[in-house]
């Protein structure tokens, strides 16, 4: 079986050293290093959650505690140990620590697609987090479509995968279509799981049953056939931002304190 490791990087370095490690110890095909999530989102429903003053999260030791001010955010202690200053300059650590191919996960913009193909990223992941760390950030495809058209190079050097809204074969087929090489899916099975093994078992199945009917109906009978013809996006093309610029992006704010 194929698996993959994703790494959340702690502050303290020796501890995701020693992951990266185990990782490929154990049989990890690559690493998949988040980096879309630097700080906790506010997460209101989570933050309403009344946390267990024993829970201590097995990464960073932190000790939940039910902070009036803040909520009471489980995803606040569990993630605690996250190094929130994450850069570029970090890629030369990674490659030191690991000879498994590094998938940045959580790339939302073409303007970060193209300096990971520059450092000679293996991968990159278009996703934000679910929507569950950004209130109101594009969804995956819209990114995809944003580098298709800005920094369509990337998809010559760099493995690019989608997560996030990916909830039947049809988004599985427009994914491909549109230049992804994978796609990742979280929500589906986790409802799936509700029926245990059986029940992930049937989700798979109705997915690869809806790409199939989906190829068949579009005239391609293997998904090497696939290209952006296939998918009509103008409903959505003037969704797709054009770059940095912006004509009413004039002036930069400056704080007072």
């Amino acid at each position: 079986m194929t698996f993959f490791f994703q790494l959340y990087v702690d502050k303290n370095r020796a501890k995701s050293e020693e992951l990266l490690r185990t990782a490929e110890r154990l049989g990890a095909k690559a690493v998949f290093v988040t980096v879309d999530g630097p700080v906790q989102g506010k997460r209101e429903a989570d933050e309403r959650v009344k946390v267990d003053r024993e829970l201590v999260s097995p990464m960073s030791g932190t000790r939940a505690k039910n902070d009036e001010k803040k909520g009471n955010s489980i995803s606040r202690v569990m993630g605690s140990y996250i190094d929130p200053t994450l850069s570029w300059k970090d890629v030369e650590w990674l490659r030191r620590n690991t000879k498994l191919p590094i998938i940045l996960k959580g790339i939302m913009t073409a303007q970060d697609a193209l300096p990971a193909m520059e450092h000679g990223i293996d991968g990159i992941v278009l996703s934000n987090h679910g929507g569950r760390n950004l209130d109101t950030s594009p969804p995956p495809m819209l990114v995809l479509l944003e580098i298709q058209k800005n920094t369509p190079e990337v998809f010559d050097k760099v493995e690019v995968f989608v997560d996030g809204g990916i909830k039947r074969g049809t988004d599985i087929f427009k994914a491909l279509c549109l230049g992804a090489k994978a796609v990742g899916i979280g929500r589906g099975f986790l409802w799936a799981l509700n029926y245990g093994e059986e029940g992930v078992e049937k989700f798979i199945d109705i997915l690869r049953d809806e790409l199939e009917t989906t190829m068949k109906l579009c005239g391609i009978t293997d998904l090497s056939q696939v290209h952006p013809g296939l998918v009509n996006t103008l409903a959505i093309d003037h969704l797709v931002p054009s770059g940095e610029g912006h004509p009413y992006a004039k002036w930069r704010p400056k704080a007072r304190i």
